[in-house]
């Protein structure tokens, strides 16, 4: 069979069972083109295939065991890079070491309902030579994490573009500390102070293209800071945010050199105001 996709509840309802190097042996005679791999309660600890470019773990635990930063193949005499680009852990367990294992090669991290504990990052190094492709990571639906696990992930792969952490419990400033590189954040219904959108604007000011924010607590001053300080933002949502005052919108006016999107649905807008936001901003897509 050359299937690309296997999908497997490892357990089947009796509990977490070991995925041994001997079911990954057989899953590569059987899929030897294998791509994208989804497993649920499956306790991973064997190297995974070589060929896998997409993995999604749910329910399950996972070792640093199951990465590899290459391997040597014996019928072709070459020497085998990890492929894998996408990495996904729902309700995941993560052992000592097993973020900082993540190949090179991983490009996106998506993480929700898993505890982001210290250990889990030992061995990770912190260098500014680390050959880490990482460039999105995801957090959003992680309602109970804690702003020390937000902090870690920034701190451990600082060189992300694409962060999102939507209805997360609170938008923490150390992404602006340690995201300097940052171009798009999404934190859709997110508490935040003004003291974080303040640290954000005045750290990401240049790098900073995309920003979504819809039903926070955005304030007027905080929007006067976005509109002040972000003058690179290509796109603005702002949906959904009740607390911003009517006279206060026609500030993003002045984003209008680069600002091409702008959604200011379910808000306190009037129409006045939005039809001289089009008038000031022609090369812009306001949606009301």
């Amino acid at each position: 069979m050359l299937y690309s996709c296997f999908t497997c509840n490892v357990a089947e309802g009796f509990g977490k069972s070991l995925t041994s190097p001997a079911f990954f042996a057989d899953l590569e005679k059987r899929c030897p083109n294998l791509r994208r791999l989804h497993l649920s309660n499956a306790d991973l600890i064997a190297p995974l295939p070589a060929s896998l470019e997409f993995l999604s773990l749910s329910e399950s635990s996972l070792s640093p065991s199951c990465f590899q930063t290459s391997r040597f193949d014996a019928e072709v005499l070459t020497v085998v890079l990890p492929r894998l680009r996408d990495v996904e852990l729902f309700d995941v367990k993560l052992r000592r070491g097993a973020l900082a294992a993540l190949p090179a090669s991983v490009e996106r991290l998506r993480v929700k309902d898993t505890r982001l504990p210290h250990s889990c990052f030992e061995g990770l190094s912190l260098s500014d030579d680390d050959e880490s492709r990482l460039a999105e990571i995801d957090l959003s639906g992680s309602s109970r994490l804690e702003r020390l696990e937000v902090y870690r992930v920034t701190r451990a792969w600082s060189q992300v573009t694409v962060f999102k952490m939507n209805e997360c419990q609170t938008l923490s400033f150390d992404i602006a500390a340690n995201l300097r590189q940052l171009e798009v954040l999404e934190a859709n219904a997110v508490s935040f102070s003004d003291w974080s959108v303040s640290i954000i604007c005045r750290n990401l000011c240049g790098t900073l293209r995309r920003l979504s924010i819809s039903a926070c607590p955005l304030s007027n001053f905080g929007a006067s800071l976005i509109a002040s300080q972000l003058t690179h933002l290509q796109s603005l949502d702002i949906s959904a945010c009740q607390q911003l005052s009517n006279i206060f919108f026609i500030l993003f006016a002045n984003l209008k050199k680069t600002l091409r999107f702008l959604n200011l649905s379910f808000t306190n807008v009037a129409d006045e105001s939005v039809d001289l936001l089009k008038l000031c901003m022609p090369d812009c897509e306001v949606v009301h």
